[in-house]
Formats: C-alpha cells, structure tokens, sequence
C-alpha cells in the first residue's frame, strides 16, 4: 500500500515537472516540438500491442521506435536541454502506458551441490577447530 503511494507521488510530480519544462521554453518552437511528440507517441500507440505492453519482447521494438523519434525530434528542432525533454517525455510516456507492468520475478536460485557442501562444511569445521584449540589451550595453560 505504501509503495502504491510512493508511486502516485512520484507520478504526480513528475507529471507537474514535465509541464513546467515544456512551458520553460527549451525548444525554439516548443508547438512544433509538442506536435512531433504527439506523433511519435502516436506512432507508438499505434505500433504496440496494449494487451501485450508489459511483454517486454512484444514491445522492444516500438519503444525502440519511440525513443529514436524523440531523440530526432529534439535535435532536429536545436532544443537547448534534449536530455531533459528526452526524459520528461519518457517518463510520461511510462507514467502512461507501463503504470500497470511489475518488474519480472527472477526464478528462484538454488546453489551447486558442491558450494552448499562448502558452505556447510567449511563454517562447521573451523568451529570444531576453534573449540578443539581453545580447549587445549585453556588444559595447557593450568
């Protein structure tokens, strides 16, 4: 529940951010910017597969598509701060389309035999060890 929270919260201020950038006039013709943007985004929408958006081999290729045409879009138009519209764009683009998408669960790991057998055996030994040398020396030292 709190990491739904989290999550909004981020949503939200990055949704204010990406206002405020395209208003602060980062491109010279930030109409023109916007309306490329518009068709990249289209181009994506069109292109993917929705049922299938948090399929990562399904959707490779249109993000791949989308990210070139934003990147273009911004050098084409001279924009001072590509980076930063490249990445308000982007995270509107994921606050959008990907919100949904849970990250992939790694298969469970179970180690070699023999590096269970190392890691058992090794720690139980030298504790035999040092129980064996303290007791000797402990008899010793009377």
């Amino acid at each position: 529940m709190a990491s739904t929270r989290v999550t909004l919260v981020v949503l939200s201020c990055t949704f204010v951010m990406s206002q405020l950038l395209l208003t602060a006039g980062l491109c010279p013709d930030m109409q023109t910017y916007d309306s490329w943007m518009a068709w990249c985004e289209d181009e994506f929408t069109y292109s993917v597969n929705i049922s299938y958006i948090c399929d990562w081999d399904q959707t490779i290729v249109p993000y791949s598509r989308v990210t070139k045409c934003a990147e273009a879009v911004s050098l084409t138009l001279n924009c001072t701060d590509r980076r930063r519209l490249f990445d308000v764009f982007m995270l509107d683009l994921h606050r959008r389309f990907f919100a949904n998408c849970t990250p992939p669960r790694e298969p469970d790991f179970d180690a070699p035999d023999d590096v269970f057998a190392a890691a058992v055996a090794i720690p139980t030994v030298l504790v035999w060890v040092a129980v064996f040398a303290w007791t000797y020396w402990n008899a010793n030292k009377r």
